[in-house]
């Protein structure tokens, strides 16, 4: 069977990557149109059909080989004996963690001798490589030979990031030995060092920490193996490369995994390494209601997970800002993506993911377009991307979409135009359950306005004074975009009118004693609750300052700490509201005596950070106190409210303008909500 250049590698692709194989993978394979590849596939069928063997395709854009075990023994034989080679993303990411690792440069010659390439195939790997890490301070340098320059962090972490495409978690947590010879990329770490560990850190966290999914752990004993490796050839940490705050039981975890680690290997281990481990322990265990009032949230994360939410749901019509279990599920899967260091890759090599991302198609270029807007100084790869459909998937299945929309549609052309509408409507807008068509004859005798949502119509209806949208029968791109927002406009205007309608009928699943002590939490803090007006000093510290005589006595029992503690928790992270009037002012003190919400109307507007990096005029100060170590309940609770304020726009604007009387009844509403569960 002869076979050209481009249907060797088509086929070497097939034999060597898991199926199906895509359109785009093969697209960026051979650096061609989607045509040209058609086109490739074609012939390659031919040569295929002459061993009895054929292409299947199994999915939109997604084929696989079909082939008896012998046949396909046989079209190994057919790729000139390289049936052993690596396929040509394995091969650039050999090829990239040399580059990492290495301690002086590496030849031209070494990776076409290594790897069996040509010099063309190579300058095309690189070329491929400096566009996949151009996003990271990272940089592929010719001189006597290829390296890498740039920070140890982000070598360490794009190393870690490239073992994690090729290591699989199986092979990981459950090989007996780490040989090359049953994955390649265990040649780049110290397979000693890697059992190690995965011992420390399965006793250590995989026991402890159960909410840590396999793909963190991963990432946590890959990065403790490198840690392990480079500290040994004295490549370390510099001062700069964690400038956060780790959470403090962490950095005490940090220090226990250390120690062990330094105790296995005789190997002292710089502090920068323990803080640095504790910072990714923390950015890989951060929860809203958990973490809230801890030094290291990033409220500026929370707020823009919350706007990525909010525009994928106005993107595809669903209430997806509903479902509080998906904003804190993205915020901690965000806040451990934007700690590593990721390869910028156009394709997926997870099939589960490729088709996650072809049935929810809709959501994948919303969250898209979305994330380009939202995150402009970072970029996502595809396979974040899919992670993230992956979780929007799971929400919107919990709960589908559906809407209690209706419309009236006129058509003068009668069954063909109003068939083809109602199906263009259907296409684009499942959700919708019912649509009337009427003549246009009886356009008098129905009160629209009040019957229903919207009204559409494929001509002018002259005469008629009600609002409605002039539309063809094939329904335009134009007209779609229009629907869409008229539908989003009038379930907001929906939603908003049935906020406060709520369900009585609710179990209590704890024990009559837990329950009501609860509840006497939530009346304490809602007793506690309060709005002041404040003529105050021109400054924010002065301000803070001016807080205290108005808690209740007792409350603070040493004014000047938690002062300080208010102020530099302000000084660390933006905590203004964005396009509002408020600031959210919080800490914890073991100064504190009970947790506390309260809201102060400032007579002097002051100028602070908002959550987006854009200024704020700041008139309305939110406060919360707690004590510290804080309860879990009170956590819970003061984290409902937090949420509440930066979550919902429809609480926002409560929060901003309302009186405490109205204040007060929301966080009643949204106190008590939380007994319900």
């Amino acid at each position: 069977m002869y076979l050209s250049p481009r249907e060797k590698q088509l086929l070497a692709e097939f034999l060597s990557s898991p199926p199906p194989v895509t359109i785009q993978k093969m697209m960026n394979l051979l650096k061609v149109s989607k045509r040209t590849v058609y086109r490739e596939l074609d012939n390659l069928e031919i040569s295929l059909q002459s061993v009895n063997a054929s292409l299947k395709k199994v999915a939109r854009g997604s084929f696989v080989i079909e082939a008896s075990e012998e046949v396909m023994e046989q079209l190994k034989e057919n790729t000139d004996g390289k049936s052993d080679d690596l396929p040509t993303a394995k091969r650039q990411h050999a090829i990239l963690a040399e580059l990492l690792l290495t301690t002086e440069p590496l030849s031209l010659a070494h990776f076409m001798e290594l790897y069996r390439i040509s010099n063309t195939t190579f300058y095309a790997d690189i070329k491929q490589l400096e566009e996949s890490i151009r996003q990271l301070p990272l940089e592929i340098i010719r001189n006597q030979g290829y390296e890498i320059v740039g920070p140890e962090k982000y070598r360490r972490l794009l190393t870690a990031n490239v073992l994690e495409l090729e290591i699989n978690e199986y092979e990981l947590f459950h090989s007996i030995s780490f040989d090359s010879s049953l994955n390649y990329f265990f040649q780049f770490v110290d397979p000693q060092h890697l059992s190690l560990a995965r011992q420390v850190v399965g006793e250590e966290l995989i026991q402890k920490k159960t909410n840590l999914s396999d793909r963190k752990l991963e990432h946590l004993v890959l990065m403790l193996t490198l840690t392990m490796d480079r500290v040994t050839k004295n490549h370390l940490l510099t001062n700069e490369t964690y400038n956060g705050l780790a959470n403090k039981e962490l950095l005490q975890t940090a220090k226990r995994l250390f120690s062990r680690i330094a105790s296995e290997t005789k190997q002292l281990y710089p502090v920068n390494e323990i803080v640095f481990f504790a910072g990714l322990l923390n950015d890989f265990t951060n929860s809203f209601d958990q973490n809230f009032f801890e030094e290291t949230f990033d409220t500026q994360l929370a707020y823009l997970v919350k706007q990525l939410i909010q525009e994928v749901g106005e993107e595809t019509n669903v209430h997806f800002y509903e479902d509080e279990t998906l904003y804190k599920m993205l915020l901690t899967h965000l806040s451990g993506v934007f700690s590593r260091a990721v390869l910028q890759e156009e394709t997926l090599t997870n099939p589960i993911l490729e088709k996650i991302m072809v049935q929810y198609e809709e959501i994948a270029n919303a969250i898209r377009k979305a994330v380009e807007r939202i995150f402009q100084e970072k970029k996502l790869s595809e396979e974040e991307i899919a992670y993230m459909v992956l979780h929007f998937a799971n929400s919107l299945e919990k709960s589908p979409k559906e809407s209690n929309i209706s419309i009236a549609g006129f058509s003068p052309s009668g069954l063909a135009s109003t068939s083809m509408l109602e199906l263009r409507l259907k296409r684009y807008f499942p959700f919708i359950q019912q649509i009337h068509f009427y003549r246009i004859a009886d356009l008098k005798k129905i009160d629209l306005q009040e019957e229903y949502d919207i009204v559409i119509s494929t001509s002018i209806l002259p005469g008629y004074n009600g609002t409605y949208i002039l539309v063809s029968p094939l329904l335009l791109e134009e007209e779609v975009k229009q629907l869409k927002e008229a539908f989003s406009h009038i379930e907001k205007k929906k939603r908003q009118k049935n906020t406060y309608n709520s369900n009585n009928e609710w179990m209590l699943e704890d024990t009559y004693e837990e329950t009501m002590h609860f509840m006497e939490q939530i009346n304490q803090l809602l007793d506690r609750f309060f709005i002041q007006e404040l003529d105050n000093p021109n400054t924010v510290s002065e301000t803070i300052r001016s807080l205290f005589p108005y808690f209740p006595e007792g409350l603070v029992t040493d004014e000047e700490v938690v002062h300080r503690r208010l102020l530099k928790r302000y000084e660390q992270a933006p905590i203004g509201i964005p396009h509002t009037n408020m600031g959210l002012f919080h800490t914890t003190s073991s100064l504190v005596s009970k947790p506390i919400f309260c809201i102060f109307n400032l007579k002097q507007p002051l100028t602070i950070d908002g959550m987006d990096r854009q200024p704020v005029d700041l008139s309305r100060m939110l406060v919360m106190l707690a004590p510290s170590p804080i309860q879990e309940k009170d956590g819970i609770l003061l984290g409902k409210i937090s949420g509440a304020i930066i979550m919902n726009d429809l609480n926002t604007e409560i929060f901003r303008s309302g009186n405490k009387e109205i204040v007060y009844q929301l966080l009643a509403k949204i106190l008590i909500e939380e007994i319900k569960k």
